[in-house]
């Protein structure tokens, strides 16, 4: 009998990558999360064999159902939401739960986390830091944390090389370093980590692709792929701000990923909250970038990390450019 394995955030950009890597595939059978009975309705066409479970993940007791009889929890916390540290707590306090439970399943906790916590001034690392404290600190002893970068597929490559005169905003300045990760890179390690089990309790992960490179340096090789040259645009602060909110949760229907979560769905009441974490972000990225080394990701996946230059290529390929 197929173990089962819960997937918060199924919707969004890495579990999206990383279902097709479980779905039956024999290991796991899938119950994925989802927050609304338009996603959970998409879901069922997408996986017509996987569970599909509507919960509020701010209900301690919709995450005790959706964990029960599980064996193992692929938890992706919704960034860039005033309750994420709560839902992260949430669904740690539903995990211990069903490990106590007579009869129990329960083996493996895996969180997606973020590379970096100890960046406070990002709030969103900060809130995340705290779900982290929370497996650190409870009795179970079969948790791993993944700790991804920032991600290279936001770049969008296929959409700039269809445009006559290509024009990429950025919402802050583009000339400092960030590690960049590969979403296929991410899904192939965690799928890893999910399979294997043991090996990896009580581990965490930093993870990337590559090296510190800049934005401009990444829009540089994009240029020279589809032989075109982009404008970039930094709008003022204020403007930039607004316009990833609006990105994020400009409307219900954008899924249920970490990023492209519509307010109404997610039922946050506290775009106050929101903004102060937009804000922060944009300021840190204004600064400084988010950095990392590539060598466990090298790794995990046992072969090189995607380059830039790899990626590029791939979705100029895949698109037909």
């Amino acid at each position: 009998m197929s173990e089962i394995l819960v997937i918060t955030c199924p919707s969004g950009k890495q579990c999206s990558r990383l279902i097709p890597l479980l779905y039956n595939k024999g290991r796991f059978r899938l119950r994925l999360a989802a927050h609304s009975s338009a996603s959970a309705k998409n879901l069922q066409i997408s996986y017509p064999d996987a569970d599909i479970v509507q919960a509020n993940l701010q209900l301690l007791s919709d995450c005790r159902d959706l964990l029960r009889g599980a064996t193992a929890i692929n938890a992706v916390l919704p960034s860039l939401h005033s309750h994420e540290k709560e839902i992260g707590f949430n669904l740690v306090d539903a995990a211990l739960a069903e490990s106590r439970r007579e009869g129990n399943v329960f083996k493996h906790f895996v969180l997606s986390s973020v590379l970096g916590t100890q960046h406070r001034s990002l709030l969103q690392h900060d809130l995340k830091s705290y779900v982290e404290e929370r497996l650190f600190l409870s009795p179970m002893d079969c948790w791993t944390i993944l700790k991804p970068g920032n991600f290279l597929d936001a770049y969008p490559v296929a959409a700039l090389a269809s445009q006559d005169h290509p024009v990429l905003e950025k919402w802050w300045k583009p000339e400092h370093a960030n590690s960049v990760l590969a979403l296929d890179d991410l899904a192939a390690a965690s799928a890893k980590v999910l399979n294997e089990r043991e090996p990896h309790y009580l581990a965490e992960y930093p993870l990337v692709s590559t090296l510190p490179i800049s934005e401009t340096d990444i829009i540089g090789l994009i240029e020279k792929r589809i032989g075109k040259s982009i404008e970039l645009k930094t709008p003022s602060f204020d403007t930039g701000v607004n316009k990833l909110i609006n990105s994020l949760y400009g409307g219900s229907d954008k899924g249920e990923g970490e990023i492209g979560l519509g307010r109404s769905s997610l039922g946050d009441l506290r775009g106050d909250f929101v903004r102060d974490t937009v804000e922060h972000l944009i300021l840190f990225y204004n600064r400084r970038g988010l950095k990392g080394n590539p060598n466990v990701l090298r790794w995990l996946l046992e072969r090189e990390p995607t380059t830039v230059e790899a990626w590029v290529d791939g979705v100029a390929t895949k698109a037909g450019y």
